[in-house]
Protein backbone atom coordinates (compact mmCIF):
# COMPACT_ATOMS: atom_id res chain seq x y z
CA UNK A 1 0.00 0.00 0.00
CA UNK A 2 1.27 3.42 -0.90
CA UNK A 3 1.86 5.94 1.86
CA UNK A 4 -0.29 8.48 0.01
CA UNK A 5 -3.26 6.08 0.05
CA UNK A 6 -2.75 5.47 3.75
CA UNK A 7 -2.73 9.21 4.44
CA UNK A 8 -5.94 9.68 2.41
CA UNK A 9 -7.60 6.86 4.38
CA UNK A 10 -6.50 8.50 7.63
CA UNK A 11 -8.00 11.79 6.42
CA UNK A 12 -11.38 10.20 5.76
CA UNK A 13 -11.20 8.26 9.04
CA UNK A 14 -10.54 11.47 10.98
CA UNK A 15 -13.64 13.01 9.39
CA UNK A 16 -15.71 10.01 10.49
CA UNK A 17 -14.29 10.05 14.04
CA UNK A 18 -14.80 13.80 14.24
CA UNK A 19 -18.44 13.57 13.18
CA UNK A 20 -19.07 10.72 15.61
CA UNK A 21 -17.53 12.55 18.56
CA UNK A 22 -19.26 15.81 17.70
CA UNK A 23 -22.68 14.21 17.37
CA UNK A 24 -22.23 12.24 20.59
CA UNK A 25 -21.66 15.55 22.33
CA UNK A 26 -25.01 16.92 21.20
CA UNK A 27 -27.39 16.25 24.08
CA UNK A 28 -28.56 17.85 27.29
CA UNK A 29 -26.25 20.34 28.96
CA UNK A 30 -23.50 18.34 30.61
CA UNK A 31 -19.77 18.69 30.90
CA UNK A 32 -18.98 15.27 29.39
CA UNK A 33 -20.90 16.17 26.25
CA UNK A 34 -19.02 19.45 25.87
CA UNK A 35 -15.70 17.62 26.07
CA UNK A 36 -16.77 15.16 23.37
CA UNK A 37 -17.90 18.03 21.17
CA UNK A 38 -14.53 19.79 21.54
CA UNK A 39 -12.70 16.53 20.86
CA UNK A 40 -14.73 16.12 17.69
CA UNK A 41 -13.76 19.57 16.48
CA UNK A 42 -10.10 18.96 17.35
CA UNK A 43 -9.94 15.67 15.44
CA UNK A 44 -11.72 17.33 12.51
CA UNK A 45 -8.72 19.60 12.06
CA UNK A 46 -6.50 16.58 11.34
CA UNK A 47 -8.21 15.77 8.03
CA UNK A 48 -6.74 18.62 5.94
CA UNK A 49 -3.27 17.80 7.27
CA UNK A 50 -3.59 14.15 6.23
CA UNK A 51 -4.93 15.13 2.80
CA UNK A 52 -2.09 17.60 2.21
CA UNK A 53 0.53 15.08 3.32
CA UNK A 54 -1.08 12.47 1.06
CA UNK A 55 -0.91 14.84 -1.90
CA UNK A 56 2.74 15.66 -1.17
CA UNK A 57 3.60 11.94 -0.93
CA UNK A 58 1.73 11.30 -4.19
CA UNK A 59 3.58 14.13 -5.99
CA UNK A 60 6.97 12.93 -4.71
CA UNK A 61 6.39 9.50 -6.27
CA UNK A 62 5.84 11.10 -9.67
Amino acid sequence: MKISNLLYILGFASIAVSATNYLKGKSEDGKDEAVKERDGLFVGHWAPTFFILGKIAEDRKM
